[in-house]
Protein backbone atom coordinates (compact mmCIF):
# COMPACT_ATOMS: atom_id res chain seq x y z
CA UNK A 1 0.00 0.00 0.00
CA UNK A 2 0.83 3.57 -0.78
CA UNK A 3 1.13 5.72 2.66
CA UNK A 4 3.24 8.47 3.02
CA UNK A 5 5.83 8.62 5.77
CA UNK A 6 4.19 11.22 7.66
CA UNK A 7 1.30 13.31 7.35
CA UNK A 8 2.55 16.24 9.16
CA UNK A 9 5.81 16.58 6.70
CA UNK A 10 6.69 18.67 3.55
CA UNK A 11 4.16 18.00 0.93
CA UNK A 12 5.49 18.90 -3.05
CA UNK A 13 3.77 17.72 -6.13
CA UNK A 14 5.66 16.66 -9.66
CA UNK A 15 3.68 16.51 -13.00
CA UNK A 16 2.40 12.57 -13.79
CA UNK A 17 3.24 10.78 -16.89
CA UNK A 18 2.87 7.47 -18.48
CA UNK A 19 5.43 5.75 -16.21
CA UNK A 20 3.88 6.47 -13.52
CA UNK A 21 0.79 4.53 -14.69
CA UNK A 22 1.53 1.90 -12.00
CA UNK A 23 1.98 4.36 -9.37
CA UNK A 24 -1.69 5.91 -10.44
CA UNK A 25 -3.46 2.47 -9.82
CA UNK A 26 -2.11 1.95 -6.66
CA UNK A 27 -3.26 5.37 -5.51
CA UNK A 28 -7.06 4.98 -6.61
CA UNK A 29 -6.84 1.44 -5.10
CA UNK A 30 -5.45 2.65 -2.09
CA UNK A 31 -7.45 6.17 -1.84
CA UNK A 32 -9.10 7.51 1.16
CA UNK A 33 -10.71 10.16 -0.73
CA UNK A 34 -11.55 9.34 -4.50
CA UNK A 35 -13.34 10.89 -7.32
CA UNK A 36 -13.55 9.83 -10.83
CA UNK A 37 -15.67 10.47 -13.94
CA UNK A 38 -13.94 8.25 -16.55
CA UNK A 39 -13.08 4.22 -16.41
CA UNK A 40 -9.49 3.28 -15.10
CA UNK A 41 -8.41 2.72 -18.47
CA UNK A 42 -9.09 6.37 -19.67
CA UNK A 43 -7.50 7.69 -16.66
CA UNK A 44 -4.19 5.47 -17.52
CA UNK A 45 -4.22 6.70 -21.09
CA UNK A 46 -4.92 10.56 -20.23
CA UNK A 47 -1.89 10.33 -18.49
CA UNK A 48 -0.26 10.28 -22.23
CA UNK A 49 -0.29 14.18 -22.39
CA UNK A 50 -3.30 15.22 -20.82
CA UNK A 51 -2.59 17.75 -17.45
CA UNK A 52 -1.72 15.31 -14.21
CA UNK A 53 -0.19 15.87 -10.94
CA UNK A 54 0.85 13.33 -8.18
CA UNK A 55 1.08 14.69 -4.59
CA UNK A 56 4.08 13.50 -2.65
CA UNK A 57 4.57 13.19 1.26
CA UNK A 58 8.10 12.53 2.44
CA UNK A 59 9.12 11.86 -1.08
CA UNK A 60 5.82 8.84 -1.45
CA UNK A 61 3.15 9.72 -3.84
CA UNK A 62 -0.12 10.00 -1.45
CA UNK A 63 -2.15 11.92 -3.92
CA UNK A 64 -2.65 12.26 -8.13
CA UNK A 65 -5.06 14.59 -9.84
CA UNK A 66 -5.78 13.81 -13.48
CA UNK A 67 -7.78 16.41 -16.27
CA UNK A 68 -9.43 15.55 -19.64
CA UNK A 69 -7.28 17.02 -22.84
CA UNK A 70 -7.91 20.62 -22.53
CA UNK A 71 -10.40 21.60 -25.77
CA UNK A 72 -10.75 25.45 -26.70
CA UNK A 73 -9.25 26.81 -23.53
CA UNK A 74 -11.77 24.35 -21.12
CA UNK A 75 -10.62 20.78 -19.45
CA UNK A 76 -12.34 18.83 -17.20
CA UNK A 77 -11.03 17.14 -13.44
CA UNK A 78 -11.50 13.61 -14.35
CA UNK A 79 -9.36 11.44 -11.35
CA UNK A 80 -8.79 12.85 -7.98
CA UNK A 81 -7.51 10.36 -5.49
CA UNK A 82 -5.71 10.95 -1.92
CA UNK A 83 -4.65 8.22 0.51
CA UNK A 84 -1.96 8.64 3.91
CA UNK A 85 -4.77 10.13 6.23
CA UNK A 86 -3.92 13.46 5.13
CA UNK A 87 -6.24 16.54 6.04
CA UNK A 88 -8.78 17.13 2.49
CA UNK A 89 -7.16 20.73 2.92
CA UNK A 90 -3.89 20.64 3.29
CA UNK A 91 -3.69 18.21 0.30
CA UNK A 92 -5.77 19.71 -1.54
CA UNK A 93 -4.38 23.33 -1.07
CA UNK A 94 -0.56 21.96 -2.39
CA UNK A 95 -1.80 19.97 -5.40
CA UNK A 96 -4.19 22.46 -6.79
CA UNK A 97 -1.47 25.08 -6.59
CA UNK A 98 0.73 23.56 -9.05
CA UNK A 99 -1.82 21.78 -11.25
CA UNK A 100 -3.52 25.43 -11.51
CA UNK A 101 -0.37 26.87 -13.13
CA UNK A 102 0.33 23.58 -15.20
CA UNK A 103 -3.63 24.38 -16.45
CA UNK A 104 -2.27 28.11 -16.97
CA UNK A 105 0.91 27.27 -18.75
CA UNK A 106 -1.31 24.45 -20.77
CA UNK A 107 -3.94 27.88 -21.70
CA UNK A 108 -6.68 26.85 -19.79
CA UNK A 109 -8.88 29.25 -19.06
CA UNK A 110 -11.62 27.41 -16.90
CA UNK A 111 -11.43 24.31 -15.17
CA UNK A 112 -14.43 22.00 -14.53
CA UNK A 113 -15.83 19.59 -12.30
CA UNK A 114 -18.86 17.78 -11.72
CA UNK A 115 -19.68 16.13 -8.72
CA UNK A 116 -22.47 13.61 -8.03
CA UNK A 117 -24.30 13.80 -4.47
CA UNK A 118 -24.08 13.10 -2.09
CA UNK A 119 -21.00 10.39 -2.93
CA UNK A 120 -18.55 13.72 -4.23
CA UNK A 121 -19.88 15.72 -1.20
CA UNK A 122 -16.26 15.96 0.11
CA UNK A 123 -15.19 16.57 -2.82
CA UNK A 124 -17.73 19.97 -3.76
CA UNK A 125 -17.27 21.23 0.07
CA UNK A 126 -13.35 21.08 -0.66
CA UNK A 127 -13.54 23.18 -3.78
CA UNK A 128 -16.01 25.49 -2.96
CA UNK A 129 -13.45 26.42 -0.39
CA UNK A 130 -10.63 27.04 -2.65
CA UNK A 131 -12.76 29.57 -5.33
CA UNK A 132 -14.84 26.84 -7.14
CA UNK A 133 -17.75 28.18 -7.85
CA UNK A 134 -21.66 26.64 -8.71
CA UNK A 135 -22.21 26.32 -12.80
CA UNK A 136 -24.68 24.56 -13.10
CA UNK A 137 -26.44 20.99 -12.29
CA UNK A 138 -27.06 17.86 -14.58
CA UNK A 139 -29.69 15.92 -13.88
CA UNK A 140 -30.78 12.55 -14.62
CA UNK A 141 -33.77 11.33 -16.86
CA UNK A 142 -35.24 7.92 -17.68
CA UNK A 143 -38.04 6.30 -19.72
CA UNK A 144 -38.95 2.64 -18.80
CA UNK A 145 -42.38 3.01 -21.65
CA UNK A 146 -40.69 2.27 -24.86
CA UNK A 147 -43.91 4.90 -26.86
CA UNK A 148 -43.61 7.55 -28.52
CA UNK A 149 -45.37 10.72 -29.34
CA UNK A 150 -44.14 11.01 -32.74
CA UNK A 151 -41.70 10.22 -35.11
CA UNK A 152 -40.27 13.36 -36.10
CA UNK A 153 -39.68 15.07 -39.09
CA UNK A 154 -40.18 12.55 -42.11
CA UNK A 155 -38.25 14.43 -44.54
CA UNK A 156 -34.69 13.93 -43.19
CA UNK A 157 -32.67 10.77 -43.57
CA UNK A 158 -31.08 9.34 -40.57
CA UNK A 159 -28.17 6.88 -41.19
CA UNK A 160 -25.34 5.05 -39.08
CA UNK A 161 -22.32 7.42 -38.84
CA UNK A 162 -18.57 6.81 -40.48
CA UNK A 163 -15.18 7.94 -39.89
CA UNK A 164 -16.08 10.32 -43.33
CA UNK A 165 -18.91 12.19 -41.25
CA UNK A 166 -16.39 13.16 -38.28
CA UNK A 167 -15.66 16.75 -39.62
CA UNK A 168 -19.90 17.50 -39.99
CA UNK A 169 -20.37 16.05 -36.68
CA UNK A 170 -17.66 18.66 -34.97
CA UNK A 171 -19.26 20.79 -36.94
CA UNK A 172 -22.49 20.77 -35.41
CA UNK A 173 -20.92 19.94 -31.89
CA UNK A 174 -19.21 23.79 -32.30
CA UNK A 175 -22.38 25.45 -33.38
CA UNK A 176 -24.30 23.27 -30.60
CA UNK A 177 -22.79 23.47 -27.44
CA UNK A 178 -20.47 25.88 -25.58
CA UNK A 179 -16.90 25.26 -25.09
CA UNK A 180 -16.64 22.71 -21.98
CA UNK A 181 -19.66 20.79 -23.41
CA UNK A 182 -18.10 20.26 -26.89
CA UNK A 183 -16.68 17.16 -28.10
CA UNK A 184 -13.09 16.93 -29.47
CA UNK A 185 -11.96 14.88 -32.55
CA UNK A 186 -10.51 12.60 -30.76
CA UNK A 187 -13.98 11.82 -28.15
CA UNK A 188 -16.21 11.48 -31.68
CA UNK A 189 -13.86 9.05 -32.80
CA UNK A 190 -13.75 7.08 -30.33
CA UNK A 191 -17.40 7.24 -30.06
CA UNK A 192 -17.87 6.33 -33.58
CA UNK A 193 -16.00 3.11 -32.72
CA UNK A 194 -16.81 1.93 -29.31
CA UNK A 195 -21.20 3.41 -29.29
CA UNK A 196 -23.73 0.90 -29.00
CA UNK A 197 -25.07 3.23 -31.87
CA UNK A 198 -24.23 6.38 -33.53
CA UNK A 199 -26.12 7.70 -36.02
CA UNK A 200 -26.27 11.41 -37.91
CA UNK A 201 -29.35 13.12 -39.43
CA UNK A 202 -28.93 14.64 -42.82
CA UNK A 203 -30.76 16.67 -45.82
CA UNK A 204 -30.08 17.63 -48.80
CA UNK A 205 -27.57 20.28 -47.50
CA UNK A 206 -25.67 17.64 -45.38
CA UNK A 207 -25.61 16.32 -41.68
CA UNK A 208 -27.44 18.75 -39.76
CA UNK A 209 -27.72 16.61 -36.57
CA UNK A 210 -26.40 13.36 -34.72
CA UNK A 211 -26.81 11.22 -31.76
CA UNK A 212 -25.41 8.37 -30.08
CA UNK A 213 -26.11 5.59 -27.43
CA UNK A 214 -24.04 3.23 -24.75
CA UNK A 215 -25.07 -0.03 -24.22
CA UNK A 216 -25.06 -1.14 -20.19
CA UNK A 217 -26.22 -4.52 -18.00
CA UNK A 218 -26.45 -6.45 -21.14
CA UNK A 219 -28.23 -3.84 -23.17
CA UNK A 220 -30.92 -3.86 -20.86
CA UNK A 221 -29.95 0.11 -20.03
CA UNK A 222 -29.28 2.25 -22.75
CA UNK A 223 -27.90 5.60 -22.01
CA UNK A 224 -27.90 7.98 -24.68
CA UNK A 225 -25.21 10.57 -24.58
CA UNK A 226 -25.47 12.72 -27.37
CA UNK A 227 -28.14 14.63 -29.18
CA UNK A 228 -27.55 17.76 -30.99
CA UNK A 229 -29.34 19.80 -34.19
CA UNK A 230 -27.58 22.11 -35.61
CA UNK A 231 -29.34 25.68 -34.37
CA UNK A 232 -30.71 26.74 -37.74
CA UNK A 233 -32.09 23.78 -37.88
CA UNK A 234 -33.70 22.95 -34.71
CA UNK A 235 -37.70 23.22 -33.76
CA UNK A 236 -38.21 21.45 -36.94
CA UNK A 237 -38.93 18.01 -35.45
CA UNK A 238 -35.76 16.68 -36.30
CA UNK A 239 -34.43 16.04 -32.64
CA UNK A 240 -37.42 14.17 -32.40
CA UNK A 241 -36.61 12.23 -35.23
CA UNK A 242 -33.46 11.40 -33.60
CA UNK A 243 -35.17 10.52 -29.91
CA UNK A 244 -37.68 8.43 -31.84
CA UNK A 245 -35.38 6.30 -33.61
CA UNK A 246 -33.11 5.99 -30.49
CA UNK A 247 -36.12 4.59 -28.26
CA UNK A 248 -37.42 2.89 -31.45
CA UNK A 249 -33.92 0.99 -31.84
CA UNK A 250 -33.80 0.34 -27.67
CA UNK A 251 -37.22 -1.57 -27.80
CA UNK A 252 -36.16 -3.15 -30.79
CA UNK A 253 -33.47 -4.75 -29.32
CA UNK A 254 -35.39 -5.35 -26.04
CA UNK A 255 -33.94 -2.83 -23.48
CA UNK A 256 -36.03 -1.92 -20.43
CA UNK A 257 -34.49 1.56 -19.67
CA UNK A 258 -33.23 4.62 -21.24
CA UNK A 259 -30.91 7.13 -19.62
CA UNK A 260 -29.74 10.46 -20.62
CA UNK A 261 -28.26 13.76 -18.97
CA UNK A 262 -28.89 17.33 -19.46
CA UNK A 263 -28.48 20.86 -18.16
CA UNK A 264 -30.70 22.23 -15.79
CA UNK A 265 -30.95 25.44 -18.14
CA UNK A 266 -31.31 23.57 -20.97
CA UNK A 267 -35.29 24.04 -21.23
CA UNK A 268 -35.56 23.53 -25.12
CA UNK A 269 -34.41 19.62 -24.56
CA UNK A 270 -36.22 19.20 -21.35
CA UNK A 271 -39.16 19.69 -22.78
CA UNK A 272 -38.47 17.43 -25.48
CA UNK A 273 -37.40 14.44 -23.54
CA UNK A 274 -40.49 14.97 -20.93
CA UNK A 275 -42.70 15.03 -24.12
CA UNK A 276 -41.13 11.32 -24.98
CA UNK A 277 -42.28 10.08 -21.82
CA UNK A 278 -38.79 10.45 -20.18
CA UNK A 279 -38.65 11.28 -16.29
CA UNK A 280 -36.39 12.88 -13.65
CA UNK A 281 -34.75 9.93 -11.42
CA UNK A 282 -34.05 12.83 -8.80
CA UNK A 283 -30.37 12.26 -9.26
CA UNK A 284 -27.75 15.14 -10.07
CA UNK A 285 -24.28 16.63 -10.79
CA UNK A 286 -23.50 19.64 -9.70
CA UNK A 287 -21.23 21.55 -11.72
CA UNK A 288 -18.18 23.30 -10.12
CA UNK A 289 -16.09 26.23 -12.40
CA UNK A 290 -12.79 27.83 -11.82
CA UNK A 291 -11.80 30.93 -13.69
CA UNK A 292 -7.99 30.56 -13.96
Amino acid sequence: MLRPSSTSGLLTTRPASLDDQQTVLRLIDDADRWYTTVSVDEALRLLAGAPAMLLLAGGGPCGVIIADWVNDGVTWVRVMALSGGLPTARALDALLSSFHAVLRARGVARVYAACHEPADAWLTLALRRVGYAHDTDVIVYEKTRMSVPTHGNPAVRVRAATIGDVPAIMAVDTQCFSAEWRKDDVQIVTALREAHRFLVVEDETGVIGYAFTTAHNDRRLIHLVRIAVLPDRQRQGIGARLLYEVVAHAAATGAETITLNTQAYNQHARRLYEWFGFRRTGDRQIILRYDL
